[in-house]
């Protein structure tokens, strides 16, 4: 592996920073669901409602970001989302209603996974081919880390002051990040004569590479294995399995070490033996003996111990695959990193919301949706691996 220079390891702070606004808006404010439903005299429902604007105004802003940084560079775009997620997050914290609280948010989440879609492409364009897998990893990593720390900061923050004050932290990382493009942020983007300001025909063009097609679609189902885990995780440990919410905390936070775990895998160690290629096919097969063993232990209705061999196991691929196939999908692409960064991102969460709606369709208990939804994103890992590649760079 090549190393990294002062100036480039410069950047991947920047990078890990601007990639963790995004989960930590998300998981800073967790804990204070109920004073945040006492301050605007609101039920819990109407809280979480303001998760469900922050996704959508998440899967939106990738869109307009990623295009607008292919049109104007990396560093002004990502300056300016800067400047509209603090005062986005300054808007939530003198929110006098629940519905301004919705639209903060909303605004909130547009402007801040700027932040996410550029640095892929950033990734992508400032560093080799064998750095951009180091980093991608470094990456991945710090979305394991904020499911950790997230919720304990939070907590701590509540605890101690106002709901308010998960906010104010989240200005303070914004003018972090903000100071540090300024000042440290190299522009990145590849300047060439052609400009196509047509959205559709940009995206059309990228979705024609078999290349990006294969590993966006298997980093989409990561993501939505992902997902699955986090939303029945609960369900598994406290309910079914009788454990405290402190156990289940520590539960969380070890499965959560798994991804980590997994993302320096592949980067430190699987990388030395195999192409990224080769990690991920092996990942899947992996992952699926895994699944199988869980869906079999679910169906013998084995005790929750028993279960978390196997869930620990099928997160930690989860963390080998989110940089390979990260790495993999963007490679392709020069001077359209930032729509490919966004279609990518968009496409996660669309797929997602997919998989969410048609498994919650199935009349079946959590258990058996839990392990035949991950089965059968797992199968579905083979059929897209399957899928013939086409060289072509963009």
């Amino acid at each position: 592996m090549n190393k990294l220079t002062k100036a480039q390891f410069i950047v991947v702070i920047i990078l890990s920073l601007l990639s963790a606004i995004e989960p930590f808006s998300i998981d800073l404010y967790l804990p204070g669901f109920l004073k945040i439903s006492q301050t605007f005299n609101t039920d819990l429902k109407n809280v979480q409602l303001s998760l469900s604007f922050f996704l959508g105004g998440f899967a939106a802003g990738q869109l307009f970001w990623g295009i607008i940084s292919d049109r104007y560079g990396r560093k002004l775009p990502t300056i300016a989302s800067l400047i509209i997620f603090i005062l986005a997050s300054v808007a939530c914290i003198y929110s006098e209603t629940i519905e301004q609280f919705w639209t903060a948010r909303f605004f909130q989440a547009f402007a801040g996974c700027a932040g996410v879609v550029i640095a892929r492409a950033v990734v992508n364009e400032y560093y080799s081919a064998d750095q951009s897998m180091n980093v991608f990893s470094l990456l991945a990593i710090i979305a394991g880390v904020a499911p950790i720390v997230g919720p304990v900061a939070g907590n701590f923050l509540i605890s101690h002051f106002v709901w308010q004050s998960t906010f104010v932290t989240l200005v303070v990382l914004g003018i972090i990040c903000l100071l540090a493009v300024i000042f440290f942020l190299p522009e990145t983007r590849i300047v060439t004569e052609k400009v196509n300001t047509n959205l559709m025909a940009d995206f059309k063009e990228i979705v024609k590479n078999s290349i990006f097609v294969k590993y966006t679609l298997i980093g989409s189902l990561t993501y939505s294995i992902l997902m699955i885990y986090l939303a029945n995780a609960p369900y598994l440990i406290m309910e079914y399995g009788g454990l405290s919410s402190n156990t289940f905390s520590s539960i969380f936070a070890f499965n959560a070490i798994g991804l980590i775990l997994g993302a320096w895998l592949a980067n430190s160690v699987l990388s030395r033996w195999w192409t990224v290629e080769q990690i991920i096919k092996y990942t899947i097969y992996f992952g699926l003996a895994w699944t199988a063993a869980f869906v079999v232990m679910c169906l013998l209705k084995e005790p929750i111990q028993a279960l978390l061999v196997p869930l620990f196991f099928i997160v930690l691929t989860l963390g080998v695959l989110f940089p390979t196939t990260t790495k993999l999908a963007l490679a392709p692409f020069t001077t359209n990193s930032g729509s490919a960064s966004a279609l990518l991102g968009t496409l996660q969460l669309l797929l997602t919301f997919i998989i969410s709606a048609v498994t919650n369709l199935i009349p079946a208990d959590i258990m058996s949706l839990t392990a035949y939804s991950l089965l059968a994103c797992h199968i579905l890992y083979l059929a897209c691996y399957f899928i013939k590649e086409e060289k072509q760079t963009i």
